[in-house]
């Protein structure tokens, strides 16, 4: 029997994850190259908060495929191949978030929200994502673990 034709096309990303007792893992992720939220490719964002309790990852060294538990990933860190749009519908909510382990994480959540849910307040609460998604930069991404987040404060 042919496995090859059972395989799903994906690719690799690159990704920095933050797990809890291991600190950071360079790893790559595995993206389908057709979303099935969206039009285009698979994106971190899309793998993260799916309700899947484990994602798999290969480490770059040693090499080695690993199963971590999506609950025990504090943050993922990632460069975004192509940026968002800029959009007068789209509302920037700029915060400071401060994790359990101490550590604090600064960036922008870029979000088209309706305007009465456009609070920071309204966004945290109302979404069902288990993570949440700051521009740290332009291009440069971190996904916090919602879970992970002791308080969020606007800048």
């Amino acid at each position: 029997m042919d496995t090859e034709a059972l395989k799903i096309p994906k690719k690799k990303k690159l990704v920095a994850l933050w797990v809890e007792a291991e600190g950071q893992v360079i790893a790559s992720v595995f993206l389908q190259l057709q979303s099935d939220a969206h039009s285009g490719e698979e994106t971190p964002e899309d793998i993260f908060n799916r309700p899947d309790t484990f994602i798999v990852v290969q480490i770059e060294d040693p090499q080695e495929t690993r199963f971590y538990h999506m609950g025990r990933v504090t943050r993922v860190e990632y460069h975004e191949d192509a940026p968002p749009e800029s959009s007068s519908d789209l509302s920037e909510l700029a915060c400071r978030l401060t994790l359990v382990d101490g550590s604090q994480v600064e960036g922008t959540i870029r979000e088209f929200l309706l305007p009465e849910h456009s609070r920071l307040y309204d966004y945290i609460n109302k979404s069902e994502k288990r993570f949440v998604k700051l521009y740290e930069s332009e291009d440069q991404v971190i996904l916090v673990n919602k879970d992970h987040i002791i308080n969020i404060s606007p800048q």
